[in-house]
């Protein structure tokens, strides 16, 4: 027996069976699906961490509220290093009677230390070319804020108390590659325009930096001399950025991966079930090989070689069309994503090829290892089992393959188990709740009638298969709905049960001696109880004389926060004597309004991180002075509320002397919004923050990643139909005989096919009705545990999005069963197809 011979010929006639097409079809969306994911994870982690330099803007820096220490750039200079001093802060800016809150980022003329400033000279992006720091009186804004002005290049803004020209169209910056979700448009100015607009007062939420850039040897010699005199100041080196980039892409991907699992999984039940249909046809033939001295290990060798030439075109197919969906996906997160994107290195296609080379061992193979058992005796006597009973413990190769794949597409292998689980619970679910309603219309039989009643017959008479057509297409259905219907809904709602006068702007950076002008223009805008209220920022030093440690949720330290775990870290804080509003006690006991006691009240969620408790005590570091207070009451805050809150809330009668500004939440009706532009122009050093405009700009992130994840989860739900295809295969020779019989004894074609179009229609609306009542219950358990509200259930997207996988259902069944309808009743009683 020539075993390549054999099986050459063999794929190639069996091929038009259409158990094998499924099988590649399996193959090919698995594989595109991973490399689809797979490629745009790399492509973003290359664009960030391509160049550790370009990502931090130079080789190392140092980072803080304050500006450093000029002495620090003269001896970085005096050591050869180059240097360039940045600094980024939140405020508004004006063009006529438009205003936009923008990200400004105020660079000196040695900027960029390394990689490329693009900039365009017109508002179309076409062309950029490569430039240096804006010049003094000049700007590079990005196209969102030229959009939302209505402004173009050459056109003025006003910043601070003075004007700028909008030299070009900001396209790259080198070191803005972990900004991708940046809520603010970006205005980048000269750093001497920065400080002489006297936006940068005390208590200001600006970030300074100075970098430097040169000799490996010099730069390790410069942060020696640097890192013990920067207390209060970040160190910001290659290898922050290596571990911080590596994490920005990291919750977006593994999102992605979960929902492109679910699809890979669906198409490695559609392969089981194809292979094993194969491997039933082929028992004969296996058979007649034996009895024609085939040995096991040549029949095995064969049909492991039919495999693989299966698979590496299903495997080239797959990639190429992951490389194509991953465009899509380019497309759907639009600005989400960095700027430019460099061509993936070949890692995620090989993953991807692996991944088909992990279904095809884990859900093909199995099946036809089976037929090693096959006896010869079967060619004269087919009472001798198919396949040995004992083999289907080979199916322990597909669990393996289930739980390596939920590895390698969430890289948790925790959390891997718990998708699992998961995923299992639900199938087990919609197993029982399908086998339930299945049963249920085995009473609604025999009332029907023709078509109706064969339909049904049809699906009872194959439960089991109907119940796993039931479990993939439920299950990718409710996918969709939760994305399509169930989220959207939940962010609408959260925003709608806003009262309609909670506060829409927020004030920072008020200093002390603007307090009562500010709350008397506030009051002129109809501002009612205007409050501001004091903003400190220190550093928590200890908790109990000890560093502090911030712990994960399984309380072990949190290594995202540092090797300590969150040690000698920036603090907001505020003082009071009153207990704050949109809050509630949850332990201990507020402070009395004449106190002086060094107490301090924490809200619950910071007290679970650092593991705190009544009567321990926080060591908080402002200026030069180190206070000890103790936590006498912990708190619950509001934060959807949008009232000032904070972490952490002292005793106003104990903080003593201590730097800070005013920070003030109010209620501005849409209408008067355009009269704020005066109180900027009035305080050019205030922040004011639009949160209407950032909720829009969530909303626009929210659904930009909804897009991608519904294109994700398109592939899962073409995973489900090809389960519903591949069990359809499976019953292939059964139904042919069925309706040989059938239009024997007189039933016409359309009568038949009227019964396949009843009994798809009936199996697409049960998966709907299951899709339907699993996004409502998840819908429900996340708007009571995570936003705290009964859902108002989007009905109308619900039902049309149910409706389509009917439509689907009925759609594949019919093409499925049509070349079953078609062959004539002779052949199929002769066993012919």
């Amino acid at each position: 027996m020539k075993v390549g011979t054999y099986a050459f010929r063999s794929l190639r006639r069996e091929f038009a069976h259409g158990d094998l097409l499924t099988v590649f079809a399996a193959l090919v969306l698995g594989v595109a699906v991973m490399t689809a994911v797979g490629t745009l994870v790399n492509r973003v982690e290359l664009a960030l961490t391509r160049s550790g330099a370009e990502v931090i803007g130079g080789d190392f820096g140092v980072r803080g509220r304050q500006a450093p220490d000029p002495a620090w750039a003269e001896e970085a200079r005096r050591r050869g290093l180059d240097t360039a001093r940045m600094v980024e802060f939140p405020s508004v800016v004006f063009a006529g009677e438009a205003s936009q809150l923008a990200e400004i980022k105020g660079v000196d003329a040695g900027y960029p230390l390394r990689g490329t400033l693009l900039v365009a000279t017109d508002r179309s992006g076409l062309d950029p070319q490569p430039a240096r720091a804006p010049a003094v009186g000049e700007a590079y804004a990005d196209a969102r804020l030229l959009a939302t002005l209505g402004v173009d290049v050459g056109d003025t803004l006003e910043f601070g108390d003075g004007t700028l020209r909008i030299a070009g169209l900001l396209h790259t910056e080198p070191d803005a590659g972990g900004d991708f979700l940046q809520l603010a448009p970006r205005l980048m100015v000269a750093l001497e325009d920065v400080q002489r607009s006297e936006l940068l007062g005390p208590g200001s939420r600006a970030s300074q930096r100075l970098m430097v850039a040169g000799e490996p040897a010099a730069v390790a010699d410069f942060r020696a001399w640097v890192q013990p005199q920067a207390q209060g100041f970040r160190m910001v080196s290659l290898a922050d950025a290596q571990r911080q980039v590596s994490l920005a892409f990291e919750r977006a991907g593994r999102f992605l991966a979960l929902a492109a699992l679910l699809a890979v999984l669906l198409a490695g039940v559609a392969t089981a079930l194809a292979a094993n249909r194969f491997a039933l046809r082929r028992t004969d033939t296996v058979a007649v090989l034996r009895c024609l001295g085939a040995r096991q290990n040549q029949i095995l060798s064969a049909l492991a070689l039919q495999l693989l030439m299966l698979a590496v075109p299903a495997c080239l197919v797959g990639i190429g069309l992951g490389l194509a969906a991953q465009a899509g996906l380019v497309e759907a997160l639009g600005s989400l994503l960095p700027a430019r994107l460099p061509l993936p290195n070949a890692a995620p296609a090989l993953a991807g090829a692996a991944i088909g080379v992990v279904l095809l061992i884990g859900f093909a193979l199995p099946p036809l290892v089976r037929l090693r058992g096959v006896p010869p005796m079967r060619v004269l006597n087919r009472s001798y089992a198919a396949l040995p009973p004992t083999s289907a413990l080979v199916y322990l190769a597909a669990l393996a393959a289930s739980a390596g794949l939920a590895v390698y597409a969430v890289r948790d292998a925790t959390l891997a188990l718990w998708v699992l689980l998961g995923l299992a619970a639900l199938a087990l679910a919609s197993g029982a709740v399908g086998a339930l309603l299945l049963w249920a219309l085995r009473h609604l039989q025999g009332r029907l009638r023709g078509a109706a009643r064969l339909g049904l017959a049809s699906l009872l008479r194959r439960r089991g298969l109907g119940v796993l057509q039931l479990v993939g297409l439920s299950l990718s259905l409710c996918a969709l709905l939760l994305l399509a219907g169930i989220g959207p809904a939940l962010l609408n709602q959260w925003q709608a049960r806003l009262p309609a006068d909670a506060p829409n702007y927020f004030l920072m950076n008020v200093q002390p001696d603007q307090r009562e002008a500010v709350v008397e223009r506030l009051q002129a805008l109809g501002v009612s109880q205007a409050q501001v209220e004091p903003f400190s920022t220190g550093r928590l030093a200890t908790i109990n004389g000890e560093p502090p440690v911030r712990r994960d949720d399984d309380g072990a330290p949190d290594p995202d926060r540092g090797g300590d775990g969150g040690s000698d870290r920036p603090l907001n804080f505020s003082w009071r004597t009153s207990f704050p509003p949109a809050n509630t006690l949850v332990a201990g006991a507020f402070w009395d309004a004449d106190s002086t006691a060094p107490e301090a009240s924490v809200e619950a969620g910071f007290a679970e991180r650092y593991g705190l408790g009544l009567g321990d005590r926080l060591g908080i570091r402002v200026g030069e002075r180190t206070l000890e207070f103790t936590v006498t009451n912990i708190r619950e805050a509001q934060w959807d509320s949008f009232q000032v809150n904070f972490f952490v809330v002292l005793n106003a009668g104990a903080v003593g002397e201590a730097a800070y500004s005013l920070i003030s939440s109010f209620h501005l009706p849409p209408e008067r919004s355009t009269e704020l532009a005066a109180l900027s122009r009035s305080f050019p050093n205030i922040t004011l923050i639009d949160i209407d405009a950032i909720l829009a700009r969530v909303r626009d992130v929210m659904e930009r990643v909804g897009q991608a994840v519904q294109l994700v989860l398109g592939f899962s739900l073409a995973a489900g139909l090809l389960v519903l295809m591949a069990a359809l295969q499976s019953t292939a020779a059964e139904r042919r005989f069925e309706s040989a019989v059938l239009r024997t004894l007189g039933a016409r074609r359309r009568q038949l096919a009227a019964a396949v179009t009843v009994e798809f229609a009936t199996l697409g609306g049960l998966a709907a009705l299951l899709a339907i009542f699993g996004a409502v219950l998840t819908g429900e358990i996340l708007a009571r545990r995570a936003f705290e509200m009964p859902l108002a259930m989007p009905w109308p997207v619900l039902l049309t999005t149910a409706a389509a996988g009917l439509l689907l259902s009925v759609l594949a069944g019919r093409l499925g069963t049509r070349r079953i309808l078609r062959t004539p009743p002779a052949r199929a009683l002769r066993g012919e197809t």
